[in-house]
């Protein structure tokens, strides 16, 4: 039930209050006679109603020229107020509210002064915090202004509004007739009664006024105010009348007007007819003494001499008309026309009382309707509280909406490709084909009934049923009313619930108050239910993710973990599971659960070509696919239809399909948001261990061809290393005895060799020469690859020092420019190193010989993990695509005229780096120079070889 403390439920009880108390004002007013007794009976029910100060009533005097404060209530004894007498034309709230025609509301403190700042220096009184000043007019013409003040600030709300315009509007009727009455009075006065006619006419209007007390029923006061003319002006024809359209339509006539008159005015007369066209303009009652049949333009009517035309007035608005008409050629007196316009004022307070009331029963019939959904709609809750399922939810509100109304259907469709299907029905469709039509789906363009709420999110109501909407003419003809309106679940439009009723009946202004609210609740349940269900999924596939991860553990075998995510499938979900690998082109089921048929078994391990089916095309998507009602699908294996619903999760590698788990339901055609969700999260989760134990089982491989390839190098090392050793050992021999026997020969012939033969003789020894220097440099690599590393903290800044110290000797004959930056504090063998340094710092200066100056740079910078040292010589530089050779043993890029050396003082410092967990590189261009670079990690002991 709606609670009192709800917003929408106060603003409804607080309209419920004024109008109670409008109602009881015009009770009061039926009763009221003169002047005094109508204003006492206005302003108080005004000030008690909205909570006002004070306030106070003005009236126009007979001459139109001043405005003159009658009666007031609430204000200090003795106190000036502001509200006082003085000319129509001055500029004061009172009087520019009559020139407007508008109310003026001041809500706040000061606004009033803001639009009046010389009002209370010409008053000499202060402005209340919040006033509302209301102009009176009678048949057009400046009867008054009611005035209320607030002592707080106060916000008026539409309904005050429409409460104080209608109080002084029925103020004003009320006047009016307290003025008519005393106008009367006055002249039976002065006339002594001397007129039986008027004495009757006075005593119907008595009658009337008393009658219409406390009737509320539209065509009975009407009906009482034609009796009430009709025996004032005997002979004279009176016909109600109701705009319909651009039409008045005629809808109660006094007996005497001719048969023919009362088709044409029953057919309606147009709004431009020139005497109603006038009323229509001004809002005033219209007399005329010549009637013009022809230039009305109304047939029949030529009879009648005088017509006056009364507009019946609602808060300003013209509903209705009364029209009278003589015969004769009688003219209308003032004491006429004072009858007409106070039956007409009369007959229209107790239209607007009507209205009123009218508007009180809607609105309690409205609350009431929207009270009795909101109390089924709290039951359902209550009922469905543990309940999760949209379409169980969506049942229970239609069966809730049409316990309130006549003989219907409700139907919940979604949009399913080009067709509406209905997926919830309660309630017959009288009609076994229409209820075929709709069981094979509508289509989607054609049904507008259904498409118009779909596309603009509102609902769309027919009060008759157009059987064109949705193209199903043979079908519809007993469909009376129909109402769509678009469902939504957190906030995305779901589907369409339709209504449609088989009595003949326009949607009320309750029907639509039932709808609305029972879309709203509904919405709710839906919402609440969609979010459990996602706590529900989340739980329960969090939950099987623990189990399935406990289980496998650190399992690596693939079918093993698939068989692990199968049992706990058909463990959790009811399901029977299989798992399929890729074979060419076919998939062949490998991995099955116990219970699994065994019919269908063996042709699943023959394969099928899944790839080429439309479920491939779904997986594809890498994601899980649920195909409801599998029947209805095509088979890939016929003797899969033993299952209604059927599910796959795909497994890729490199993009293309290689495996796939599949699950199926034998007792269900849909999948529940639970099994889906743990489906995804076992399928998911089986993905990421199958992906583990690949990894694992790759790295697993190239560890144990690493270790292989790793002892087959070390073997390799050291028949290489034994070799090299052996080499040069046994290379020394033969060539020191080559030198040795050289000398010897020397000296035997000495002076006896001709130029050529000592030219000979020199080649020999140099090439011996040579060669013993080739084997000490082998002696150092092989010592190299031997060595046994003794890591410490070592500052290169130290070694390259003493590098320089020790060069300096030989350099005494040459321009060298040294740029050796700050170098870091670096962790390896200092010997080693020492060595590297060296050697990269000889070969800058060997490059360098033609060079003046020659320069040399060091630096050192931080590249992520490791140190890059840099040697850089603007010498005589190399080819750069020989850089990948120039660390390789023997190999060298310039001749031994230009420059010396063996090749192998760089594959000593590519070891030495090498074993130092490091990298060398080498840039340069011929005649630029060279820069010679290695690595060395940041890290400690374990990052060295």
């Amino acid at each position: 039930m709606t609670s009192s403390t709800d917003p929408s439920f106060k603003l409804l009880e607080a309209a419920l209050l004024l109008n109670e108390h409008l109602q009881n004002v015009t009770e009061a007013l039926a009763a009221a006679r003169t002047q005094a007794e109508v204003l006492d009976v206005v302003l108080k029910p005004a000030l008690k109603s909205l909570g006002a100060l004070a306030g106070g009533v003005l009236l126009v005097d007979e001459d139109m020229h001043s405005l003159r404060l009658v009666t007031h209530q609430g204000y200090v004894a003795g106190s000036p107020i502001i509200w006082q007498d003085g000319p129509l034309d001055a500029h004061v709230p009172a009087a520019d509210v009559l020139r407007t025609r508008e109310a003026l509301y001041f809500e706040h403190a000061g606004e009033l002064k803001v639009v009046y700042p010389e009002l209370e220096n010409q008053t000499g009184a202060l402005a209340a915090v919040a006033t509302a000043v209301l102009p009176m007019f009678l048949d057009g013409r400046p009867l008054g202004t009611l005035v209320l003040d607030f002592k707080e600030p106060h916000t008026f709300t539409s309904e005050e509004r429409r409460f104080l315009r209608t109080l002084a509007s029925q103020c004003a009727v009320a006047l009016g007739r307290a003025e008519g009455l005393r106008l009367l009075e006055r002249q039976l006065e002065v006339r002594t009664r001397t007129s039986l006619e008027d004495t009757q006419a006075h005593e119907a209007f008595v009658a009337f006024t008393e009658a219409i007390g406390s009737e509320t029923d539209l065509y009975t006061l009407v009906g009482q105010a034609i009796m009430v003319l009709q025996s004032r002006f005997v002979g004279a024809s009176v016909v109600y009348y109701e705009r319909e359209g651009d039409l008045w339509k005629g809808r109660i006539w006094s007996d005497d007007v001719n048969l023919a008159l009362v088709t044409v005015l029953s057919a309606g007369l147009p709004g431009d007819t020139p005497l109603f066209e006038e009323v229509l303009r001004t809002r005033r009652p219209v007399f005329t003494d010549v009637w013009d049949a022809e230039r009305e333009r109304v047939a029949s009517s030529d009879e009648y001499s005088a017509v006056a035309l009364y507009p019946l007035l609602i808060s300003g608005k013209l509903h209705w008309l009364l029209t009278v008409g003589f015969r004769d050629a009688r003219r209308w007196s003032e004491a006429d026309r004072a009858l007409v316009r106070a039956v007409g004022r009369s007959l229209s307070l107790a239209l607007e009382r009507t209205e009123t009331a009218r508007q009180l029963t809607r609105q309690n019939a409205e609350l009431q309707a929207r009270t009795m959904a909101l109390e089924a709609f709290a039951d359902l809750t209550r009922d469905l509280a543990l309940s999760t399922d949209p379409l169980l939810l969506i049942r229970r509100a239609q069966e809730v909406v049409l316990s309130m109304l006549s003989d219907g259907a409700a139907l919940y469709y979604v949009p399913e490709g080009d067709r509406w299907f209905c997926r919830m029905q309660y309630g017959t469709l009288h009609s076994p084909e229409l209820q075929a039509a709709v069981n094979a789906g509508l289509p989607y363009a054609e049904t507008k009934n259904l498409l118009i709420p779909w596309t603009t999110g509102q609902p769309y109501l027919q009060d008759v049923y157009n059987p064109s909407t949705d193209q199903l003419v043979p079908l519809v003809g007993h469909v009376s009313a129909t109402a769509t309106l678009p469902l939504r679940m957190e906030g995305t439009l779901t589907g369409v619930l339709a209504f449609a009723l088989f009595e003949q009946r326009s949607w009320s202004s309750v029907d639509r108050v039932v709808l609305e609210t029972a879309v709203q609740s509904l919405e709710l349940a839906l919402d609440r239910a969609a979010k459990t269900r996602r706590l529900d999924e989340e739980r329960s596939a969090l939950e099987t993710f623990t189990r399935f991860t406990e289980a496998v553990g650190s399992e690596t075998d693939v079918r093993a973990l698939v068989q692990q995510a199968i049992n706990l499938l058909n463990e959790t979900c009811e399901v029977e599971a299989t798992y399929f690998e890729r074979d060419g082109d076919l998939f062949r089921a490998t991995v099955w659960c116990q219970e699994f048929d065994r019919a269908l078994l063996p042709l699943l391990q023959q394969g099928f070509p899944l790839q080429n089916s439309g479920i491939a095309k779904v997986l594809l998507r890498s994601t899980a696919a649920y195909i409801d009602h599998w029947n209805d699908t095509g088979l890939l294996i016929e003797e899969s239809e033993i299952y209604q619903a059927v599910a796959g999760y795909p497994y890729l590698v490199d993009g293309v399909l290689e495996s796939v788990l599949m699950i199926g339901s034998r007792s269900s055609a849909i999948w529940d948001e639970r099994t889906k969700g743990i489906f995804r999260a076992v399928g998911r989760s089986l993905d990421l261990a199958i992906d583990r134990a690949r990894q694992t089982q790759t790295v697993i491989f190239q560890r144990d061809a690493l270790d292989v390839r790793t002892q087959e190098l070390a073997a390799s090392t050291k028949d290489l290393e034994a070799f090299s050793y052996s080499v040069s050992h046994d290379l020394r021999t033969p060539v020191r005895h080559i030198l040795g026997f050289l000398k010897l020969a020397r000296t035997s012939l000495d002076g006896k060799l001709d130029d050529r033969s000592t030219r000979y003789l020199d080649v020999i020894e140099q090439s011996g020469g040579q060669m013993n220097t080739l084997i000490d440099a082998l002696l150092d690599l092989s010592n190299t690859a031997q060595q046994t590393l003794r890591p410490q903290a070592i500052d290169l800044n130290e070694i390259m020092a003493q590098i320089q110290n020790n060069l300096i000797p030989d350099l005494t004959t040459r321009n060298v420019s040294w740029e050796v930056a700050d170098l870091p504090q670096v962790w390896g063998d200092r010997d080693a190193l020492k060595q590297v340094l060296t050697q990269l710092t000889e070969n800058a200066l060997k490059f360098t010989r033609t060079r003046d100056p020659a320069v040399i740079r060091v630096w050192a910078e931080k590249q992520g993990d490791v140190w890059k040292v840099s040697v850089q010589d603007n010498g005589l530089g190399f080819d750069p695509q020989y850089q990948d050779r120039l660390f390789n043993l023997f190999q060298r890029l310039h001749s031994t005229d230009e420059v010396s050396g063996t090749g192998v003082g760089l594959a000593s410092v590519r070891r030495l780096i090498l074993k130092h967990g490091g990298q060398v590189f080498a840039d340069g261009k011929v005649g630029e120079g060279a820069t010679f670079c290695f690595t060395l990690p940041k890290g400690g002991l374990s990052s060295l070889k």
